[in-house]
């Protein structure tokens, strides 16, 4: 009797155990999805940015084709400002390369987010795992 007592002790013991390792699982689970959500998120975010850059960045390319020239005489003054149109072609150029940065750095943010990302599911998939 003495050893079924000390066997049903360790085996509620185990049990304990068990349950004590599993809420310790189940709250990483918790906050490891919470933390996969966030950066899900912020990923959604850049994502949707990089929409709206690239968006504007093809609106400003079509701008760049210059209109045909309106004739012009020549007698009234009326030809188009050669500084004004180089100034305005530098402005655009400038704009162009300011949304081609903001796409690389968008990009890289979303690249950083998955890398955080991938150990967060890594863990949440071997906790599933486990009994």
């Amino acid at each position: 009797m003495p050893q079924l007592r000390t066997l049903l002790t360790a085996i509620l013991l185990l049990a304990v155990a068990v349950a004590a390792a599993s809420e310790a699982d189940q709250d990483e689970l918790r906050r490891l999805d919470f933390a996969v959500s966030r950066i899900q998120q912020e990923q959604q975010a850049a994502y949707q940015q990089f929409g709206m850059v690239q968006e504007l960045r093809r609106s400003l390319m079509q701008q760049t084709t210059p209109p045909p020239l309106p004739a012009v005489s020549g007698i009234d003054g009326d030809f188009p400002d050669y500084d004004e149109q180089v100034r305005q072609r530098k402005q655009l150029e400038e704009q162009l390369r300011r949304y081609a940065v903001e796409l690389d750095r968008l990009y890289a943010r979303y690249r950083e987010l998955e890398e955080q990302k991938r150990p967060l599911l890594d863990r949440i998939s071997e906790l599933s795992r486990s009994p």
